[in-house]
């Protein structure tokens, strides 16, 4: 079996598993990987699925990490932006461009966060599929060879 398969059935799995339930997503998936195989090359393919999930769950859990992502840069020069025009504005400066500068500042910081707290939610989502399908494939590798 080549990488493209495996990343295709776990892709697979990801989506059958948000559409329904993980028992339903496992019964899809080892049709899926029973028509494809059979005997020995079964086995050898579902430790390739459990081995690639359980990457991908840790690759997951590295692109969690806020600091992974170019929007932290720029929600920091936003802020900084925001509090360099806030302090403008306290020392009396009120031109067109210090309102530009605050308002720039504020709407880039709420759109850099809204936009890493999207990143979070979506990788901790799919770090948790994968995991709790390299577990299932684990747990029940004796019954699928069967």
């Amino acid at each position: 079996m080549d990488t493209y398969t495996i990343d295709v059935e776990l892709e697979h799995y990801y989506g059958d598993r948000m559409a329904t339930s993980s028992r339903e997503a496992i019964r899809r998936f080892y049709l899926r990987a029973v028509s494809r195989c059979n005997g020995a090359e079964l086995e050898r393919y579902l430790r390739l699925v459990r081995a690639h999930a359980s990457v991908y769950s840790s690759v997951h859990r590295m692109f969690s990490s806020p600091f992974k992502h170019m929007e932290l840069p720029l929600f920091l020069s936003s802020l900084v932006l925001f509090a360099s025009s806030v302090l403008m504005v306290f020392y009396g400066e009120t031109t067109g461009m210090v309102a530009a500068g605050t308002s720039a500042g504020l709407v880039g910081m709420l759109q850099c966060g809204r936009s890493l707290v999207k990143y979070w939610q979506r990788h901790a989502v799919r770090e948790a599929v994968f995991l709790e399908f390299a577990e299932i494939l684990q747990k029940e590798s004796g019954e699928f060879t069967r």
